[in-house]
């Protein structure tokens, strides 16, 4: 992410990436998650980090010499993110 002027610029290709990924992965949340986005930039954000996440993961796995503790790591960033983007539909209620 670049910061300008206090401001994270989130790149959108990566936060629309990460919201159809966490759409699939948590289709309970499908109806709100999209919405909650627009109006919650910190969403947006995590978004954008589960894309990035889930690119990266996704690289590894096909990368034969990846190693195992970092995909590993990764697989756990990937969790916890759903976890945060879960609480905070549900906070939004």
């Amino acid at each position: 992410m670049v910061r300008r002027e206090g401001r994270a610029h989130i790149p959108r290709q990566a936060a629309e990436q990460g919201l159809a990924r966490l759409m699939m992965r948590l289709p309970a949340t499908r109806a709100t998650i999209r919405v909650t986005a627009a109006r919650r930039p910190h969403l947006y954000e995590l978004c954008a980090a589960y894309g990035e996440a889930c690119a990266a993961l996704d690289r590894m796995r096909r990368d034969m010499s990846a190693d195992p503790a970092i995909i590993t790591e990764y697989e756990i960033i990937c969790a916890e993110i759903e976890i945060d983007v879960t609480r905070i539909l549900f906070d939004d209620r």
